[in-house]
């Protein structure tokens, strides 16, 4: 029985220490940034359009609605529907002031490498 126990320990110990996540040099904040990589376009359009539209009205908000942006998103493999939809949401919504934009990156859970504050300009 201890022989088993042992086998046991063992095997579930190497499985454990060959997983990515046992990797001492990496973190969570890496694995969430690789997340945010899939719209670093974003960063470019900020900084040269004004962030100023009602919802549904921006370029990046694909054929007018949510719905249809991230299935546009899931469609072009630009990543899965929880990323589109956090994307989607943020870019359909209405912006108009900085406040908008704070305020929508936490509701949508969107995190792009830009900063509402410093990287934006609005109406």
């Amino acid at each position: 029985m201890k022989l088993s126990t042992s086998l046991i320990q063992g095997l579930l110990l190497s499985v454990i220490s060959g997983s990515p996540n046992s990797d001492p040099n990496i973190s969570p904040v890496s694995t969430i940034e690789a997340d945010n990589s899939i719209d670093k376009f974003t960063t470019e359009a900020t900084s040269k359009y004004k962030l100023c539209f009602n919802a549904n009205e921006n370029v990046l908000c694909k054929d007018g609605s949510v719905k249809k942006c991230v299935s546009k998103w899931v469609s072009t493999s630009m990543g899965n529907a929880e990323h589109g939809t956090s994307f989607c949401s943020f870019w359909c919504s209405k912006m108009k002031n900085v406040d908008d934009c704070k305020t929508n990156k936490k509701k949508f859970n969107y995190h792009p490498d830009w900063s509402c504050d410093r990287d934006a300009t609005y109406c």
